[in-house]
C-alpha cells in the first residue's frame, strides 16, 4: 500500500500540504487519494434525493459531469478504508491518523512535537529542527519528489 500519513497540530498546513502536492504527482501521470478524517461532515441536506435514498437504507452514488461521491456506511476505521479505496490508486496522502502504523511526514514547530510519533520519515518545518530529512513548508516540489521516492524504494 503506498500510503503516507501527513499528520501535525491543528492550523499546521497539513491540507495546504497536500493540495500543493497533489497537482505535482499527478503531473506524473499517478492516481492520487487524499483520505481526510473529520469529526462530522454533511455531504448532502435532509430532503434532497440523494439523503432520501441514504435514509432508505440503501448506499448512495451521486454523480455529476464534474464529480461523483459514493455514500455508504462504513468504519472511519484506516484499514477498512484503504482495503476498499486504496488499490484503486497510485499513491494515498491521508491528513491525520497519527496514532496509525502508516509512514508519516510531520509537519512541526517543535521537536516536542515528534515525542510519541512512529513511522516518521520526514519532517516539514520551518524553524531548526534536528530531523532528516527536513523540508521546508514552501517545498512543495521537493516534498513531492521525496514522496516518490520513497514510494518506489518501498515497492
Amino acid at each position: 500500500m503506498n500510503a503516507i500519513c501527513i499528520v501535525g497540530s491543528s492550523n499546521s498546513g497539513k491540507t495546504t500540504l497536500i493540495e500543493k502536492v497533489v497537482p505535482i504527482l499527478k503531473g506524473r501521470g499517478l492516481k492520487v487519494l487524499a483520505v481526510k478524517h473529520a469529526k462530522y461532515f454533511e455531504l448532502d441536506r435532509r430532503g434532497k434525493d440523494s439523503w432520501r435514498l441514504f435514509e432508505s437504507g440503501a448506499d448512495v452514488v451521486i454523480t455529476s459531469k464534474e464529480k461523483t461521491a459514493y455514500i455508504c456506511r462504513f468504519s472511519d476505521n484506516l484499514d477498512e478504508i484503504l482495503d476498499v479505496f486504496g488499490n484503486l490508486y497510485d499513491i494515498v496522502l491521508i491528513e491525520g491518523f497519527r496514532s496509525s502504523e502508516y509512514p508519516k511526514i510531520v509537519l512541526l514547530e517543535k521537536e516536542d512535537d515528534l515525542i510519541g510519533l512512529k513511522n516518521v520519515i520526514a519532517v516539514v518545518s520551518n524553524t531548526n529542527i534536528d530531523f532528516e530529512p527536513k523540508f521546508n513548508k514552501e517545498d512543495y516540489h521537493s516534498i513531492a519528489k521525496f514522496i516518490l521516492d520513497f514510494i518506489s524504494s518501498s515497492l
